[in-house]
């Protein structure tokens, strides 16, 4: 995963890189290094950050449903 295609990444999933920051506990000044050279070598964005992404995506319609379902619950429950 290149920077560029992280940022994209996380503005589809409509997070900033200090939300992204806080949610993975990485240093943000870290995410902020990656993409840029250090000793003649570019910093890449790590290996782990892609699926990390594609499971927090996951569990954001996993929340959604299941509030979906509780809120019928809760509605079928007062009848």
């Amino acid at each position: 995963m290149t920077k560029e295609s992280f940022i994209a990444r996380l503005k589809e999933l409509n997070l900033s890189s200090k939300d992204f920051s806080t949610i993975a506990e990485v240093p943000y000044s870290t995410i902020g290094n990656w993409g840029f050279k250090s000793n003649d070598k570019i910093i890449p964005v790590p290996k782990w950050v892609s699926p990390f992404l594609v499971h927090y995506e996951k569990s954001i319609k996993y929340d959604y449903i299941k509030n979906e379902i509780f809120d019928v619950m809760k509605e079928l429950e007062k009848k």
